[in-house]
């Protein structure tokens, strides 16, 4: 009878680990996002996804070459954004330009998780220290 106690519970332990292991693997932002290299983005707005877990924009962004690259910048979930004083998908205009300090993605595509958000009228969103020469 003892045996089978035990081979329960260690069923029962591995079965509540492995469901676990989703959550903490979506929040491994340091696994996917790189927060010692800052980028300085500047970039017309092109799409609003207002979705939980996050909320996720994608900016036209000039590069050095001239060309217009697409990035996609994930953000925090709505509840997060509403708290920080952004209250719907509105107050982000398609078409205006924003500056933005992401944590660029390791995998060097253009996907970064937003640091710093500033408005086109010079308003400020940010959700962690920014360098100095990024301000």
């Amino acid at each position: 009878m003892r045996m089978k106690h035990c081979v329960g519970l260690l069923i029962a332990s591995l079965l509540a680990f492995v469901a676990a292991t989703p959550a903490f693997a979506h929040h491994a932002f340091g696994g996917e996002f790189d927060p010692n290299r800052p980028v300085l983005l500047k970039g017309k707005i092109v799409k609003v996804e207002w979705v939980n877990p996050h909320a996720h924009m994608t900016f036209d962004v000039k590069g050095n070459d001239g060309k217009i690259k697409p990035w996609t910048i994930e953000f925090f979930g709505v509840t997060g954004l509403r708290k920080m004083g952004l209250a719907n998908k509105n107050v982000m205009k398609i078409g205006d330009t924003y500056a933005l300090v992401v944590s660029p993605a390791r995998d060097g595509s253009n996907t970064g998780l937003i640091q710093k958000l500033t408005f086109p009228d010079g308003r400020q969103y940010g959700t962690a220290s920014v360098p100095a020469d990024l301000r």
